[in-house]
């Protein structure tokens, strides 16, 4: 920090200068004492330069001010972080997320952007950089550790730890950490390459590596920690959850529109609340419509409040936490970079909230001193798309690259026994079974999107047979999944984690053939009876649409309301339930384009 930047907070704090903004008669959520107290809280260039707690400092007098804000007795508390997020997975450009954050109290987020990259490589990471250079949402990018998610993934670039660092090197500064590490076999074997990628981590601004590491334990688990990764989001249960804290490791508690895991995981600090300082919250993967209607981290926080945590503790846990976490709470950087508390020399993210139940959105957003939020609706600036954002956009089309298909390579016979994908609802992980028979069963396939199977069709691998026949087994995988219960149709998605290829459930291959024909340049379609009957558009990568937010809430919606209508009950959501079965490294079965893979066990199930 500059000495003239200390010079003004200093005086402001000592009433010598002149403070933006006074906010006086707020009830202020202190993080770091535990407590709510009166009091008022001047900012100055976007920091906080000072906090007068009534209870000490009634006497001392309001330093000028600017502006000057009555909270009228509302609850000031700091703004939420986002431990662990993919934009892309809420279908949107950085910018529109950024509204609906903002909206619901996060200011800032910590965003992982391996989705694009899996499609597009580092030109989507920049995309997603240059982006989010126009809103007032503080978006932290983490440098893809795992692209592919696993080293024979299908997907659509490579990036390696060579290439991790030429990118930092153009883009200096703008890399805050490495992303979450999901490649656990290659750090427990000490694969030179995946060691490679976590050393690059030290060029990043923070140094930090974010973790994904479901059900590892033990041996396996000291080795995954000791190679530095300091967060897990993937915890199943709090005896897994304290496991992986009492060997130093941040637990972030995810709520999201797929993984609701804070019920589960909440024990964890309603047995004891010191274990708050390492817990988190994270959304992972939000829908639109879930995030403008239910909210995000301010969601995390109602349901934590809900199942006992107290309201400053979850607060605590949705600020606090989150900053040491990332060592945003003190350290590199100056006060503009600090924060997850309201404190002299922290950034001014600040929410004024009518009480602590989380039940509306906040009053008030305010990121860095200025006012970006009221009562749930965006306030702030936006600024135009610059030249670099659009030509970076424009890279993103036409990114699908299907082989030629026909009607036959959907239709397959069920063998008894065979491994078969059993969904759990509300839950990132599936299970394995082995019925005798296909009833309650459904067809699932996995088609490669990134021309891999168009040039192994100019090779003439397909044989002389109906198109796409001679590709099962090595660019179309198919199989079997219990629990996703559509009637009398078919659902294709060209968001699939973490390759992206295309995805498609039905319970007849008619539908999923034509499912998959009308998804053109991506999104999610919904066929019943040979007709679309909703679809949601996404052309930037297949991912993310280039409408705004309340646009794809709406078509989130009305798609939901359309698979609803075919048989996709409640708590499984027919898209973000259907984007996690290809998923590679998280457990226990998942659908890739050579057939059904076992994760415990990384080989193909039969």
């Amino acid at each position: 920090m500059a000495a003239d930047e200390i010079k003004l907070l200093v005086d402001v704090a000592e009433g010598r200068a002149q403070a933006d903004t006074l906010f006086t008669n707020a009830q202020i959520v202190d993080v770091y004492g535990q407590r709510v107290v009166r009091g008022r809280v001047a900012v100055a260039d976007g920091a906080i330069a000072g906090v007068l707690f009534d209870d000490r400092d009634g006497a001392v007098p309001d330093p000028p001010a600017a502006q000057v804000i009555d909270c009228e007795g509302r609850y000031l508390a700091p703004g939420f972080i986002d431990g662990h997020l993919h934009i892309e997975s809420s279908n949107v450009r950085p910018a529109e997320y950024a509204r609906m954050a903002l909206a619901r109290g996060t200011t800032t987020a910590i965003a992982d952007s391996h989705e694009i990259a899996n499609v597009c490589g580092l030109d989507g990471l920049a995309f997603m950089i240059e982006g989010a250079r126009r809103v007032p949402l503080d978006i932290k990018f983490m440098m893809p550790s795992c692209v592919p998610a696993l080293p024979d993934e299908q997907a659509g670039a490579s990036i390696t730890a060579e290439d991790m660092r030429a990118f930092m090197g153009e883009h200096p500064g703008e890399v805050f950490g490495l992303g979450e590490m999901m490649n656990y076999p290659g750090v427990e074997a000490a694969d030179a390459e995946t060691l490679a990628r976590i050393d690059a981590a030290a060029a990043t601004v923070s140094g930090v590596v974010d973790g994904h590491a479901p059900l590892v334990a033990g041996a396996d688990l000291n080795a995954y920690v000791a190679s530095g990764v300091i967060a897990d989001h993937e915890c199943t249960g709090p005896e897994e959850a304290l496991d992986k804290l009492s060997r130093g490791m941040y637990i972030m508690l995810r709520e999201g529109t797929c993984s609701h895991d804070l019920e589960a995981l909440s024990p964890v600090v309603l047995e004891n609340p010191l274990r708050a300082r390492r817990c988190c919250f994270a959304t992972d993967d939000r829908a639109p419509s879930d995030a403008l209607a239910i909210g995000m981290i301010d969601n995390a926080c109602r349901l934590a409040v809900e199942r006992g945590i107290d309201p400053v503790l979850a607060i605590s846990m949705g600020t606090l936490s989150t900053a040491e976490c990332f060592g945003l709470d003190h350290g590199h950087g100056g006060p503009l970079e600090h924060r997850g508390a309201i404190a002299p020399g922290k950034r001014a993210d600040l929410l004024l909230l009518d009480d602590l139940s989380f039940e509306r959105a906040p009053h008030r957003v305010y990121a860095a001193g200025k006012l970006v939020a009221e009562d749930g609706l965006f306030v702030g600036d936006v600024a135009p798309e610059t030249a670099r954002v659009q030509e970076l956009e424009a890279t993103l089309r036409g990114s699908v690259r299907l082989p030629e298909l026909s009607p036959e390579v959907f239709s397959y016979d069920f063998q008894p026994g065979s491994a078969v994908i059993d969904v759990i609802p509300g839950n990132a992980i599936t299970r394995a079974a082995h019925p005798d028979s296909s009833e309650g069963l459904r067809r699932i396939m996995l088609i490669e999107r990134h021309g891999r199977g168009v040039a192994a069709q100019a090779a003439g691998a397909d044989g002389t047979g109906p198109a796409g026949c001679g590709l099962t087994g090595t660019h179309i995988g198919r199989g079997w999944v219990r629990g996703f219960t559509i009637t009398g149709g078919a659902i294709a998605s060209t968001v699939g984690h973490d390759s992206h290829n295309v995805c498609v459930v039905g319970d007849n291959p008619h539908d999923m053939f034509e499912a998959v024909r009308n998804v053109g340049q991506g999104g999610f379609v919904l066929v019943r009876d040979g007709a679309v009957v909703a679809k949601l558009a996404l052309p930037l990568g297949g991912l993310m649409s280039d409408g705004t937010a309340e646009d794809v809430a709406r078509e989130h919606d009305a798609f939901v309301q359309a698979a609803r209508a075919a048989g996709i009950e409640p708590p499984l959501d027919p898209i973000m339930g259907m984007i996690f079965l290809p998923l590679p490294v998280i457990p226990t079965l998942r659908i890739r384009p050579e057939g059904v893979f076992d994760v415990t066990t990384f080989t193909y199930a039969s």
